[in-house]
C-alpha cells in the first residue's frame, strides 16, 4: 500500500507527503485511468514518472477529485483550489497547499552534498551563525549537518515564491537556527526590504521547510 498522509501547520498549510516505494507500474494500477497526468509523457525517466504519478495522486486524495496543474513562466505550479508548492527527495514526493497565500516547500535527503557546497548558497556571516556547540546548548556534530540542509531547503522555498532571488548566496540572507530539529527563521531578500518568516523541521532524514507570503 501507498504511504501518504497530511500534515496541517499552525499557519494553515496543508503538507501531504508521500513516500515513494512503489514502481511505475504500482503507481499506474493506483491511478485506474488510461489518460495519464500531464507531464508524464514526457518525463525521461522512471524516477520522474513516479513522482509525476505521485504528486497527482496525492492531490486526489487531498481534494477527492483529480486536479489539473497548470505551470508559470517560471516553471511554478498553478491550481484552481488556492495556492500549491511541490518538492521532491530521493525518498518523498512533498506538496504544499494553503487557500489564501503564496507558498513554497522544499524537502532535501540530507547527506554530504549540501555540507561540501555549502559557500556556494551561505553567505560566510550564515556559515559562522550556523549551530556549534558554542552557541547551541544541546549540539551533537550532526546538528550542523541538519542546519546546513535546513538552510538550503528554506532558501529553495522562498526562491520558489521569489524567483528573482536566483544567487542563494547574496540574495536571501538568513537569520540563525537557534532551535533544532525543527523551529523559524528570519529571511530577507537583499534587493528589497521584505522579509520572509520560513519554518523547518527534520521529517525523516530529510530537511523540510515552507515558507508564506
Amino acid at each position: 500500500m501507498p504511504y501518504s498522509h497530511t500534515t496541517v501547520t499552525p499557519q494553515q498549510v496543508h503538507i501531504l507527503f508521500w513516500r515513494l516505494s512503489e514502481t511505475i507500474d504500482e503507481l499506474i494500477e493506483l491511478w485506474g485511468k488510461e489518460k495519464y497526468p500531464q507531464r508524464y509523457d514526457s518525463a525521461m525517466t522512471e524516477k520522474r514518472r513516479c513522482e509525476i504519478m505521485a504528486t497527482a495522486l496525492l492531490l486526489r486524495q487531498h481534494f477527492g477529485k483529480d486536479i489539473t496543474i497548470n505551470y508559470t513562466t517560471n516553471g511554478a505550479p498553478i491550481i484552481d483550489n488556492g495556492y500549491i508548492s511541490i518538492s521532491h527527495s530521493s525518498a518523498y514526493v512533498v506538496i504544499s497547499i494553503h487557500t489564501l497565500r503564496p507558498l513554497g516547500v522544499d524537502i532535501e535527503t540530507i547527506g554530504k552534498k549540501a555540507v561540501r557546497v555549502m559557500e556556494r548558497f551561505l553567505s560566510p556571516k550564515e556559515i559562522e551563525i550556523l549551530p556549534t556547540e558554542e552557541n547551541l546548548l544541546t549540539c551533537e556534530t550532526s546538528y550542523r549537518t541538519e542546519a546546513i540542509h535546513l538552510a538550503w531547503s528554506v532558501k529553495e522555498c522562498i526562491y520558489k515564491i521569489h524567483p528573482s532571488a536566483i544567487e542563494f548566496r547574496k540574495d536571501i540572507i538568513l537569520s540563525s537556527f537557534n532551535t533544532l530539529p525543527e523551529g523559524e527563521v528570519t529571511a530577507w531578500l537583499s534587493n528589497s526590504n521584505t522579509t520572509i518568516q520560513a519554518f523547518y523541521t527534520i521529517h525523516d532524514g530529510c530537511s523540510l521547510a515552507w515558507a508564506l507570503l
